[in-house]
């Protein structure tokens, strides 16, 4: 019987965990490809995760870049090309991906630190005044991605 209430315990617990999940904004998986020219900007990818209400993430800051950017690329007519984005919108309970080929950052002259250490420190600035600090993986040029990714 003692066993029986355990099992139903732990299993209560994990139902009431999981159905939170969806009422915290948080960001995940994020991955800062460096440019394999240094002159040339790094590319950051990351999955926003939307939380109770929606909202806008209206900047990204980190102390050791020089500059940091939010783009998009578009196809038009068979043409690619980036327009800088002023905000991306992340709806409640919705995940939204900065990923190659659509919403990314631009990263310009990543720190000698973070490239030793393979992390970047984030600040993620949206339009409910939270700042969510995040650590973003630095990988080279040629470099798998982390497991999981």
């Amino acid at each position: 019987m003692n066993r029986i209430s355990i099992m139903l315990a732990a299993s209560a617990s994990i139902l009431v965990a999981s159905c939170g999940q969806g009422d915290v904004l948080y960001a995940d998986k994020a991955v800062v490809n460096l440019s394999p020219v240094e002159a040339n900007p790094s590319a950051g990818y990351m999955n926003l995760h939307g939380g109770r209400t929606d909202v806008t993430l209206v900047g990204v800051t980190s102390d050791d870049v020089l500059r940091m950017e939010m783009h998009e690329t578009v196809e038009k007519d068979g043409m690619a090309s980036m327009n800088k984005l002023k905000s991306i919108p992340v709806p409640a309970g919705k995940t939204v991906k900065l990923e190659p080929g659509g919403k990314h950052l631009m990263i310009w002259g990543v720190g000698a630190g973070s490239q030793q250490r393979g992390l970047l420190k984030m600040t993620l600035i949206y339009s409910n005044d939270d700042r969510i600090e995040i650590d973003a993986v630095v990988k080279k040029a040629g470099e798998a991605a982390p497991a999981g990714e």
